[in-house]
């Protein structure tokens, strides 16, 4: 990488790599990615058992895009996943920034509206299911722009292994057709949520600061790769 944003990029990914923090950020990546993979294993075998029941079965399938449409939020913790994820494949992070540029006239000043709205939710003490209400509109509204997220590249996630957990957390027990929009039919879909004992684990490893900052997914992985995590993180913590 040597043009655009690049330079700076390789510029942050060597400071991000160096020192104490280079090696804190290795073993919390690692030990982050275990607890994404154990969680989702958990959640799985929950759906799959509670399928069983109905004799019900997932019908999601690669090449099945459609929830790529969705606005997505991830909290700080994972973004730094993501960035560590994309420094070790060159190739998928320049298809990122190519497709950031193409997402960023249509996805940017919505998200920033989102991310807005959820901040004050969350400062004023709502309930999820408050905050959920109040930011609906918002991500209708961002669904019906039909806009790609960046990391979709031909109807595949670019980065499926350590994809957020919306992503992973959401499976269609309905013909695969019926999430779409226009479908006349609504789709049957089961949001699967990690448990209380899952959900402590991620906080014990990154603490409740970078899990509960969060903003829209292209936003945080972008400025992740030419800011910097750690910059991000002093951001984060409180005033002395």
């Amino acid at each position: 990488m040597a043009k655009g944003p690049y330079r700076q990029i390789e510029k942050i990914e060597t400071q991000e790599k160096s020192g104490p923090y280079g090696a804190w950020r290795r073993e919390f990546c690692g030990n982050y990615r275990e607890l994404l993979v154990q969680t989702r294993n958990h959640s799985y075998a929950a759906l799959e058992k509670k399928l069983a029941a109905t004799r019900g079965r997932i019908t999601c399938r690669k090449g099945c895009a459609y929830c790529c449409f969705h606005y997505i939020s991830v909290p700080l913790a994972h973004g730094i996943v993501i960035a560590d994820d994309l420094y070790g494949r060159k190739n998928l992070l320049r298809t990122f920034l190519r497709n950031y540029e193409r997402w960023r006239p249509q996805g940017e000043a919505i998200s920033k509206t989102l991310d807005e709205t959820r901040a004050r939710a969350f400062a004023s003490s709502m309930s999820i299911h408050e905050i959920i209400a109040v930011t609906r509109p918002l991500s209708m509204r961002y669904l019906e722009r039909n806009i790609p997220c960046p990391f979709l590249e031909e109807k595949a996630c670019l980065i499926y292994a350590v994809r957020p957990l919306p992503c992973s957390g959401q499976f269609s027990v309905s013909p695969p057709e019926r999430c779409s929009p226009d479908a006349a039919e609504e789709a049957v879909i089961h949001q699967l949520v990690a448990d209380d004992e899952d959900l402590l684990k991620f906080l014990e490893l990154a603490g409740p600061r970078l899990m509960v900052s969060e903003m829209t997914l292209p936003t945080l992985i972008y400025r992740l790769l030419t800011e910097g995590a750690s910059s991000m993180i002093r951001s984060c913590l409180p005033a002395k």
